[in-house]
C-alpha cells in the first residue's frame, strides 16, 4: 500500500516537515513523486522508516542513522545487537539503582538519625541484596555456599576508606580496558596490569584468592550477558571477551 506523506506521518507519528527533512537529506526518499509534486511512500520506505523512528529512540544522531542503513543487513544486524545489549545492561543499572534507593528509603525512614557508618552499613546491605536478586542463583552454580557466605561477610566488613579503594581499583582497571581495547596488538605490560587490577579488585571480597577461582569466574562472565554487558557497557563491545582472556592467560597458581 503506498502512503501520501501526510498519511505515512500519522502513521509514524512524526510531522511532515520531519519527512520532507529527511527526503532533503537523503536519509528517506519517496518511492516515487507524482505529477501533481505529491510524495508517495511504499512498503521499503515504510519499513526504513520504522528503523529511523527505533535509531532514533535511542538518542541516535541522524548521520550516524543513515550509515548504519545504508550497511549490509548482517551488519545492520550486528549493530542492533549492540544497541541490545547496551540497553539491556543501562535496564539492568537501573533496577540496581532502584533497589539501592528504595533500601534508602526505607532505612531512613525507620531510622533517620542513623550515623554516617551506619548509612555506609545501609548501602552495602541494600548492594548485597541486589547481587542476590540478581546473580545468587548463577554465583551459587559456580561457587559453594561457604565461599560466597565469606565474600559476602567481607565486602559488608568494608570500611568506608577500604570501598573506596576498591572503587578506585575498578576505575582503574576500566581504564586499562579502554586502553587495551584500542590496541591493534594488546601489550604484555598492559594484559599484566589489567589481570593484576582485576585480582586487586576482587580480593577486596575474596577472603580466599586462586587462579582457579579466577578463571572460573572469567568463563562465567561469558557465560552469562549480564555479567558480559557488565564491563561491554562500560568499557566498549568486546571488553568481556578481552579481559576473560587475559585472565585465562595470566591466572595460574
Amino acid at each position: 500500500m503506498a502512503y501520501q506523506i501526510k498519511q505515512l506521518a500519522e502513521l509514524a507519528g512524526v510531522s511532515v516537515r520531519t519527512l520532507r527533512y529527511y527526503d532533503q537529506i537523503d536519509l528517506l526518499k519517496p518511492a516515487w513523486v507524482g505529477e501533481n509534486g505529491y510524495r508517495y511512500y511504499d512498503t521499503p520506505q515504510v519499513d526504513r522508516l520504522q528503523q529511523i523512528c527505533l535509531y532514533r529512540a535511542m538518542a541516535m544522531p541522524l548521520a550516524t542513522i543513515q550509515a548504519l542503513l545504508d550497511q549490509p543487513t548482517t551488519q545492520r544486524l550486528a549493530g542492533l545487537e549492540q544497541q541490545y545489549q547496551r540497553l539491556q545492561a543501562e535496564r539492568d543499572h537501573l533496577d540496581q539503582l532502584l533497589s539501592l534507593v528504595q533500601t534508602t528509603i526505607q532505612t531512613q525512614r525507620e531510622e533517620p538519625n542513623m550515623t554516617d557508618e551506619a548509612k555506609f552499613q545501609a548501602f552495602k546491605n541494600a548492594q548485597l541484596t541486589t547481587n542476590e536478586q540478581q546473580y545468587g542463583p548463577e554465583l551459587r552454580e559456580k561457587y559453594d555456599a561457604a565461599t560466597l557466605e565469606d565474600a559476602n561477610a567481607q565486602f559488608a566488613n568494608l570500611t568506608a576508606s577500604e570501598y573506596q579503594r576498591m572503587q578506585a581499583v575498578e576505575r582503574d582497571l576500566l581504564a586499562q580496558l579502554t586502553v587495551a581495547l584500542g590496541q591493534t596488538a594488546l601489550s604484555t605490560t598492559t594484559a599484566t596490569s589489567i589481570y593484576q587490577l582485576h585480582r586487586q579488585w576482587l580480593r577486596f571480597t575474596w577472603p580466599r584468592y586462586t587462579a582457579a577461582m579466577h578463571r572460573g569466574l572469567a568463563t562465567m562472565y561469558l557465560a552469562d550477558e549480564r555479567f558480559q554487558n557488565y564491563y561491554d557497557q562500560r568499557v566498549g563491545v568486546g571488553a568481556t571477551a578481552l579481559l576473560a582472556k587475559i585472565i585465562t592467560d595470566y591466572a595460574h597458581d
